[in-house]
C-alpha cells in the first residue's frame, strides 16, 4: 500500500511541467536622458513576478558598446543594496558608487512593490561621455536564478508638440499685437482738423470789409 501511494506521488510530480514554473519577466523597460559627461542618465525596469515580488532577488542594468560591457549595475532586492563598479551602497542613503561612466547616489534609486509587480528606477550621473551608440540590457532574476531580460537603445526624447495652452498664449500676443499695431496707425492717420466755424465767420467779414474799402 506504501509502495502504491509513493508511486502515485512521483507520477504527480512528474506530471507537472518545469515550465509551470512561476518565472519573473521583463515587463517594460525604459532608458532616457544624456551620454554626455555631466548629464543624467535614468534607467527604469518593471518587473513582474507571479506569486508576489519577494521572489525576486536580482535587478541589473548594463551598458554595452559593440557587444561589450562597459558598465555594470546591480540592484539586491532582499539587502536593499546597489552595487556600481566595485562599489556597494545602500539605497535611500546618501553614499555614492561611482563606475567608469556613471556615478550613482542611494537616493537617486526608487524603487516601488506591490502584488506580482516591481519597479526599479535610478538616475545616474554621467562621468565620462559614451561617444558611441551603446545599447542597454535590463534584466529581472528570481530567488531560484530565473532571469528575464531585454536590450533596448536610448529612448528619443518625447516631443511635446503643440498644446492648447501654447495655442492660446500665441492668440493672446497676436491679439495685443494687432490692437497696439491699429492704435499706432490710427493715431498716425488721424483726420485733418476741421476749421472753426468762428474762424469762417471771421473770415467772411474781413473778405467784406476789403470789398467796401476797395474804390469803386
Amino acid at each position: 500500500m506504501l509502495g502504491v501511494a509513493w508511486s502515485s506521488s512521483l507520477a504527480l510530480a512528474q506530471s507537472v511541467s518545469p515550465s509551470a514554473a512561476p518565472r519573473p519577466s521583463v515587463t517594460s523597460g525604459q532608458v532616457t536622458g544624456s551620454l554626455v559627461q555631466g548629464g543624467t542618465l535614468t534607467m527604469r525596469v518593471d518587473a513582474l513576478m507571479p506569486g508576489g515580488w519577494q521572489g525576486l532577488h536580482l535587478i541589473e542594468a548594463s551598458v554595452l558598446v559593440n557587444g561589450s560591457v562597459i558598465e555594470h549595475m546591480v540592484f539586491d532586492i532582499e539587502d536593499n543594496k546597489l552595487s556600481l563598479g566595485d562599489q556597494d551602497i545602500a539605497v535611500g542613503t546618501g553614499a555614492v558608487a561611482e563606475g567608469e561612466y556613471l556615478r550613482v547616489s542611494g537616493t537617486d534609486v526608487v524603487v516601488t512593490e506591490g502584488g506580482a509587480n516591481l519597479s526599479f528606477r535610478v538616475d545616474a550621473e554621467m562621468v565620462k561621455t559614451i561617444t558611441e551608440d551603446p545599447r542597454f540590457r535590463l534584466s529581472v532574476t528570481d530567488d531560484f536564478g530565473t532571469s528575464d531580460q531585454v536590450t533596448l537603445g536610448l529612448a528619443e526624447p518625447e516631443d511635446a508638440g503643440t498644446t492648447w495652452g501654447t495655442v492660446a498664449t500665441f492668440a493672446v500676443a497676436a491679439l495685443f499685437f494687432g490692437v497696439f499695431a491699429g492704435n499706432l496707425f490710427a493715431s498716425k492717420r488721424r483726420p485733418p482738423r476741421r476749421p472753426s466755424i468762428y474762424e469762417a465767420v471771421q473770415l467772411r467779414i474781413e473778405h467784406e470789409r476789403a470789398a467796401q474799402d476797395k474804390p469803386s
